[in-house]
C-alpha cells in the first residue's frame, strides 16, 4: 500500500471523526490522533484519545479500549460512501495479512492435538440396564431434550466411576475425526455439585481446540453459542465453552471468510458487543441473534417451548446498532 492512499483512507477517516491532533509530515505520517467518537468519549473535546496507525490500519482508543480495523470505523461512524472508498483502496482480499496483525497466531497445529475421552466412560446409545445408566438417560433425553439421533451422532457417552463419574461425556472431533476435548456435565444435582468439568489442564486446553470441528461446513454461515448443549439446537454451531472466543478460532473464521452469526445468553450482551466487534473489525460479515425478549439460553428456549420456538427465535438476526453499545456500557 502507497503512501498516497494510506493518506486518501486518512482524509476519510477525517471527514467523519473531524479534525487530527497535527498535519505535520501529513504524507509520510503512520500514528495519527483522532477525538474519540465512542459513547464513553464522544463529549472528550481535543483528548485525540483515538490512535489510528495508517500503515497496518488499525485503530485503538487508550481510554475506552475501542479498537479494530478501520473498516469498522467506518461502518460505525462513517458513511456508506466512506466505507466504499476505503474498501476499494484497501480490497478485503488484499488485507489478510494486515488483518493477521490483530490476532495472535495459535500457539499448536489444532489439527495435530487428541485428547482420550475419560475413564470409565461409556456411550449411552447402548442400553446397559442399570440404574445409573437411566439416570444419564432421563437427564440428557427428557431434561435436557437432546434426541437419540443426536446421542449416536456426537457418540454421547457417560461414566459410573472414574475421576469424572456420575457425567455425561460429550466428545469434540477435529477435523479428521480424531477425539480432541470433551466436556463433562453432572447428570447428578446437588448444591456442592460443579456442573462441568473439563479435561485436564495438561493434556489439551479448549483454546487449543476448535470444539466439533468434525461437523462444521466453514462455507456456510457459522453459529457462535456459548455450550455444548447450544450447539445441539442450531445447524454449523460451535460452542465456544464460556464467553471469550479464542485466538485459534478467530484465525480459523478469518482463513474461512466466514459469515458468523453470534448466539450468546442474553445476559452476556457485553461479551456479544466485545466479539462482534472484533470479529467485524477484521473484516468479516457478522450477525447476532437477539435472545433478549426470552431472557433465556437458546438451549432453555428449546427445552421450554421446542424447535418452532427455536426457529422463531432466530429468525430475530440483527447487525449490531448503537444502541447495543450504549446498553453495554450503561452497565459498566
Amino acid at each position: 500500500m502507497d503512501g498516497n492512499n494510506d493518506y486518501i483512507i486518512v482524509q476519510t477517516v477525517r471527514g467523519f471523526l473531524g479534525e487530527p491532533k497535527s498535519e505535520h509530515d501529513a504524507l509520510s505520517k503512520k500514528q495519527w490522533q483522532f477525538n474519540c467518537p465512542s459513547p464513553k468519549c464522544r463529549h472528550d473535546i481535543d483528548k485525540f484519545n483515538l490512535e489510528y496507525n495508517s500503515e497496518k490500519h488499525l485503530f485503538k482508543c487508550w481510554k475506552c479500549d475501542y479498537r479494530g480495523f478501520v473498516y469498522q470505523l467506518a461502518q460505525d461512524y462513517g458513511s456508506t460512501t466512506d466505507l466504499q472508498r476505503i474498501q476499494s483502496i484497501l480490497p478485503i482480499n488484499k488485507v489478510d495479512s494486515l488483518r493477521s496483525q490483530a490476532t495472535s497466531k495459535p500457539k499448536v497445529d489444532h489439527h495435530l492435538v487428541t485428547c482420550k475421552l475419560p475413564e470409565g466412560y461409556l456411550p449411552l446409545g447402548i442400553n446397559r440396564n442399570t440404574p445409573l445408566y437411566k439416570l444419564a438417560w432421563d437427564y440428557l433425553v427428557h431434561e435436557r431434550k437432546v434426541s437419540p439421533s443426536f446421542i449416536d451422532k456426537y457418540e454421547i457417552g457417560y461414566t459410573e466411576v472414574g475421576p469424572r463419574r456420575f457425567r455425561i461425556i460429550i466428545p469434540s472431533k477435529n477435523a479428521l475425526g480424531k477425539i480432541n476435548y470433551y466436556e463433562a456435565r453432572s447428570y447428578i444435582k446437588g448444591p456442592k455439585v460443579i456442573p462441568y468439568i473439563k479435561p485436564p489442564g495438561e493434556e489439551v486446553h479448549k483454546n487449543d481446540i476448535i470444539f466439533n470441528e468434525y461437523f462444521i461446513n466453514w462455507d456456510l454461515p457459522v453459529f457462535l453459542v456459548e455450550g455444548v448443549f447450544d450447539m445441539f439446537r442450531l445447524p454449523n454451531a460451535i460452542p465456544v465453552l464460556g464467553k471469550e472466543i479464542s485466538d485459534l478460532l478467530v484465525s480459523e473464521l478469518m482463513k474461512h471468510n466466514c459469515t458468523v452469526i453470534i448466539c450468546f445468553d442474553p445476559d452476556a450482551i457485553d461479551k456479544t458487543v466485545e466479539t462482534y466487534t472484533k470479529l467485524s473489525s477484521l473484516g468479516l460479515n457478522v450477525f447476532f441473534v437477539d435472545l433478549r425478549d426470552y431472557d433465556k439460553d437458546i438451549s432453555k428456549i428449546y427445552e421450554d417451548h421446542g424447535k418452532e420456538e427455536v426457529v422463531k427465535a432466530t429468525r430475530n438476526i440483527k447487525r449490531l446498532d448503537l444502541s447495543m453499545q450504549i446498553s453495554k456500557n450503561l452497565k459498566e
